[in-house]
């Protein structure tokens, strides 16, 4: 009887050694501890360059001062460049092709005046726990709102929409 015994737990140390481990697709991934963020997996359907202007001493920026944000949107594949004034805000335009500009809802109609190169960027405003009203008139007056606080993903997602909104548009305007 005992020898049953030490045989039956040597055949079964032999079978779980000698096994493998066979996973499925994606079962991977449901392991404690080695699933994936959103984050991390997001990359941008449309990459842009995005400036983002941060005016100085304001208390209603920090949705758009978020380190998260601007690490976010580097790692989903946007080119971001930080600003502090309308002047540094001219010569970004000037320097370089930009596809958006993140600003304050604010400071959103006196940068619409900034001329800048062909073609000229989206402008997305950006506001802090706005009314429904003060939403409502903003997306009347501007094409993006961005209505803050809010997921990364959504805001990734609002930027991806915003720039196949300037694909569609070029593609309308060079007649393809």
């Amino acid at each position: 009887m005992d020898r049953r015994i030490v045989w039956a737990i040597t055949v079964a140390a032999l079978a779980t050694i000698g096994s493998s481990v066979a996973l499925a697709c994606g079962d991977k991934f449901l392991m404690v501890g080695r699933g994936l963020t959103f984050q991390r997996a997001y990359a941008a359907v449309h990459p842009a360059s995005i400036v983002i202007m941060l005016p100085p001493k304001s208390m209603k920026s920090a949705s758009v001062r978020d380190s998260r944000l601007q690490s976010a949107l580097k790692m989903a594949g946007h080119r971001v460049e930080v600003v502090k004034q309308p002047a540094d805000l001219r010569d970004a335009l000037a320097r370089s092709r930009q596809d958006i500009v993140l600003v304050e809802r604010a400071d959103a109609d006196a940068i619409s005046g900034i001329n800048a190169a062909s073609p000229k960027p989206s402008i997305v405003a950006v506001m802090e726990d706005p009314s429904p009203a003060e939403f409502a008139a903003a997306r009347q007056q501007l094409d993006y709102v961005l209505k803050t606080p809010q997921p990364v993903n959504q805001v990734l997602n609002l930027l991806d929409d915003v720039m196949k909104a300037r694909i569609e548009a070029s593609r309308r305007a060079s007649g393809l």
